[in-house]
């Protein structure tokens, strides 16, 4: 083991530890919406709905549940002399003092939350923004909670002076990719500790939406992440290749018989490739799906980026069945939402077996066959409509 990896790990045993020992002993955490600390709140978004319903999904199923994304009124919090604590970036105002104001960090058990250890503190004197939250090293959550939050502080910033982005521990490397597109240079971005980081000065923004799965933000900010993204590609994009997204290099929830189902995707895209999303770059990654024309795969994040295709097929291999307390469904009609900016046609299709968090699966062989003739079918029957109108 490296001395870097070792001092990693020494550095979250003395967090955890601190955590569950002072939970032990009965100082709790407080839980804090207002304190001096708190220099300012500007307003950055007014109580709104989005109603979303996936039309696509329901010509193929024959109905479809309208989903509504409550987005709260939400503030930029200007801050002094914070701690940000733990992959998540927990803010704190004293060691027992938590800043508690975000849906989606709520929730988790107190003995888990690791409190600052002011001896070991990162000290940061520039003014930073927060981006760390929930789940930092899901590019999922990445690009469809946290790069909202600043999209939607960006005016507000400027007129404050500008600051840093402080971005989560080991997640920096690519995150960087991401904030480039957005214009803001490497040498902007800094690297939060996996143990305390001490702010002289911080921006925060809770998330934009309320919901434990379906939290996609208003339009305006996925559009122009749309902009900056598709415009910052060298050339326009060509007419590509259908792509199968794999999910072999996946830790869990591997799709056990995906050799198989490939092999009947191609008999209905013959061009279809398989590909594995990190062996690409950011730009090529972009580039996949704005040539794509049709999108299949397993449920998982390299959906996140149907966000920069336009008018193509999207299909998400879903395990369980098509019931909203399937959380796969639920997260699933997040990127189905922000793939139907481009007007992609999304559609989430089933195993229909009964399946265990985080465990391989399969998709049925003959089912597989069988949704996607039915698929084809609807295309059709949409395509002569359309002619005849």
């Amino acid at each position: 083991m490296m001395v870097s990896d070792m001092k990693t790990q020494l550095t979250k045993n003395l967090h955890d530890a601190k955590a569950t020992i002072w939970t032990n002993a009965g100082h709790h955490l407080k839980k804090i919406e207002e304190h001096s600390k708190i220099l300012d709140k500007i307003p950055i978004q007014t109580d709104s709905i989005t109603h979303y319903t996936n039309e696509f999904e329901k010509s193929y199923y024959g109905s479809c549940n309208q989903i509504d994304f409550f987005h709260p009124e939400t503030y930029l919090y200007v801050l002094q002399d914070v701690w940000v604590v733990g992959s998540e970036g927990r803010l704190f105002f004293e060691p027992d003092q938590l800043f508690s104001v975000c849906s989606s960090l709520k929730g988790l058990e107190e003995r888990k939350i690791r409190r600052p250890i002011k001896l070991f503190s990162q000290v940061i004197e520039d003014p930073v923004f927060i981006l760390s939250s929930r789940a930092p090293g899901n590019r999922g959550h990445f690009l469809i909670e946290h790069l909202p939050r600043l999209v939607a502080s960006m005016d507000a910033i400027k007129r404050l002076g500008g600051c840093k982005i402080l971005v989560t521990p080991m997640h920096r490397k690519w995150q960087a990719g991401y904030l480039q597109k957005l214009g803001i240079p490497e040498s902007e971005i800094i690297e939060a500790t996996i143990g305390s980081t001490f702010c002289k000065r911080a921006f925060y923004v809770p998330t934009l939406c309320e919901g434990e799965m379906a939290t996609a933000s208003r339009e305006q900010y996925y559009q122009f992440l749309r902009r900056r993204f598709i415009d910052s590609q060298v050339s326009p994009p060509g007419k590509g290749l259908p792509i199968f997204l794999s999910r072999k290099d996946a830790p869990d929830r591997k799709l056990a018989n995906e050799d198989a189902i490939f092999s009947i995707a191609q008999t209905f895209f013959p061009e279809i490739k398989r590909v594995v999303m990190a062996a690409f770059t950011l730009d090529e990654q972009l580039r996949l799906f704005q040539e794509a024309p049709v999108i299949i795969g397993p449920h998982s994040q390299p959906f996140r980026d149907i966000l920069f295709s336009s008018n193509s097929l999207v299909i998400q291999l879903i395990q369980g069945f098509r019931d909203t307390s399937n959380q796969y469904y639920q997260w699933a009609q997040n990127y189905n939402y922000v793939g139907s900016l481009g007007e992609n046609l999304c559609l989430p299709l089933f195993s229909e077996i009964e399946f265990h968090k985080n465990s391989d699966w399969i998709y049925p062989e003959d089912k597989f066959e069988k949704d996607i003739s039915q698929v084809i079918s609807l295309l059709k029957e949409q395509k002569t409509a359309s002619h005849e109108i």
